[in-house]
């Protein structure tokens, strides 16, 4: 590395210049690259780069959940259930404070 301490700020600025030019044409050669690396791989597996994205793409889709079932009713309004997960609902707090048991409302 050249000693750049005893250059003038005029100097510095060109070589600043200079400098930044190398790294963005180093950057777009590292891009092209990895352009023609990907594209030889697309043509080793018989697709275009596009199907490649696309059943990446497909990959990553969250499939639908299924709804999970409750497994707990309200005796008092059957409307009211809980699948057993998350937070206990108000109305079960309500009852297993009153003396309940978890078991008492499973469906």
């Amino acid at each position: 590395m050249p000693d750049i301490s005893n250059m003038s700020v005029e100097e510095l600025k060109r070589l600043q210049v200079q400098a930044e030019a190398l790294i963005a044409s180093k950057k777009d050669q590292a891009i092209e690259d990895a352009y023609n690396q990907i594209l030889a791989i697309a043509e080793k597996v018989g697709l275009s780069v596009d199907q490649i994205v696309e059943f990446g793409a497909s990959k990553r889709k969250k499939g639908t959940r299924k709804a999970v079932e409750p497994r707990y009713r309200n005796k008092g309004n059957t409307a009211e259930t809980w699948t057993g997960r998350g937070k206990q609902p108000r109305w079960l707090v309500a009852q297993l404070e009153k003396g309940a048991k978890l078991e008492d409302f499973l469906i």
